[in-house]
């Protein structure tokens, strides 16, 4: 990764006022005839305070020839909410056509920060249950149960629709149907049972962080005995860090 544009990320990640300079560096980046610059810096976005003074260049980025850049530019549009109202349709037209899939997952989460941040806007819930019901990719239908859940729409019906994805053969996909579960909080209590199988079954220390945290979120403490047999012998620095959290959020200890 280009060092400077590093040390720009860096800097407003912590909070500085970015200038004109910045401003327009970044710009020109989102304009590169190469891609990796591009993508750089559509992720360095994502958690920027840059990114409120980019709404449009972000939106931009869903237009981009590169799939991946579309997949980064959803989630820092997304991250905007109610900012990136503006954004809806091209999410939406993301999420119903685009032939990269997590260009599709990213455009659905995206649709549901936004509905959630502002709830009188029901434009995003007809796409988001046609691609739960219809989408090619598993991991997209999950995540957009899981977005209209967000936004309160039939909340037992997609904690419901979301544990069946939990016995999914696919590992990624279980995974993610225990983060959206886990994002959704005690409301989803009556999964956790299901989570700890989950958990039990995935052999990446990454995904294992994730449905550590959903256990905790859940708020179950029957998951205890589970999460301190998984942290024993827990090898992954961050999955360890998600297993103490979900113990003590669950009042165990670590």
């Amino acid at each position: 990764m280009n060092a400077t544009i590093t040390l720009l990320t860096l800097t407003l990640s912590l909070g500085a006022e970015p200038t004109a300079e910045q401003l327009n560096k970044v710009r020109d980046e989102l304009k590169s005839p190469k891609t990796e610059v591009r993508l750089t810096a559509m992720k360095g976005l994502i958690h920027s305070n840059l990114s409120e003074h980019m709404a449009a260049e972000i939106q931009a980025g869903l237009k981009d020839p590169d799939g991946e850049v579309r997949s980064v530019s959803a989630t820092a549009i997304g991250n905007l909410g109610a900012k990136a109202v503006p954004a809806i349709p091209l999410l939406v037209a993301q999420l119903g056509k685009d032939s990269y899939k997590e260009a599709r997952e990213t455009a659905a989460r995206a649709l549901g920060r936004i509905g959630k941040a502002v709830p009188s806007n029901r434009d995003t819930i007809k796409p988001l249950r046609q691609a739960a019901m219809e989408d090619a990719d598993p991991v997209t239908r999950t995540v957009a149960l899981g977005a209209l859940a967000m936004m309160n729409e039939d909340v037992p019906g997609q904690v419901t629709a979301l544990r069946k994805y939990l016995h999914h053969e696919e590992a990624l996909v279980r995974m993610k149907a225990a983060h959206a579960l886990g994002m959704l909080g005690v409301v989803a209590k009556s999964a956790a049972p299901e989570i700890v199988v989950v958990l039990e079954k995935e052999t990446d220390g990454h995904r294992r962080g994730y449905i550590a945290r959903s256990l905790g979120n859940t708020g179950d403490p029957d998951s205890l005995p589970v999460l301190q047999k998984a942290l024993k012998k827990e090898t992954d620095p961050a999955a360890q860090g998600e297993m103490r959290g979900a113990i003590q959020k669950l009042g165990g200890k670590p």
